[in-house]
């Protein structure tokens, strides 16, 4: 009799998945992080970042790394949130038919 066996990596009932970098969300240890590595002011990295919900880590990252390359990075970050409605620039959902 031939027994059968499935791998832990094939078993649906057992694999288990992990989390990916662009769910883990960023926090005040990793904007200081930011701060070190890109030179970029604290002050627009949280106006930023750390809305509800906080930007993905990973996208951060490209952000960072896109804004560095101006001549004001704090600044053109802070006009990337305020355009893409991020962070602390975020909409209040529950006042946007209020006027």
């Amino acid at each position: 009799m031939a027994t059968h066996t499935i791998s832990p990596a094939g078993d649906p009932f057992t694999a288990r998945r992990e989390p990916s970098s662009r769910h883990i969300r960023c926090d005040e240890a990793f904007i200081e992080l930011l701060e070190e590595d890109f030179g970029i002011p604290i002050f627009a990295l949280s106006c930023a970042f750390m809305g509800f919900p906080a930007e993905p880590q990973k996208s951060a990252i490209h952000l960072c790394e896109w804004a560095s390359r101006a001549d004001d990075p704090g600044r053109a970050l802070l006009a990337w949130a305020r355009k893409n409605h991020r962070g602390t620039f975020r909409l209040d959902i529950a006042g946007e038919g209020q006027s």
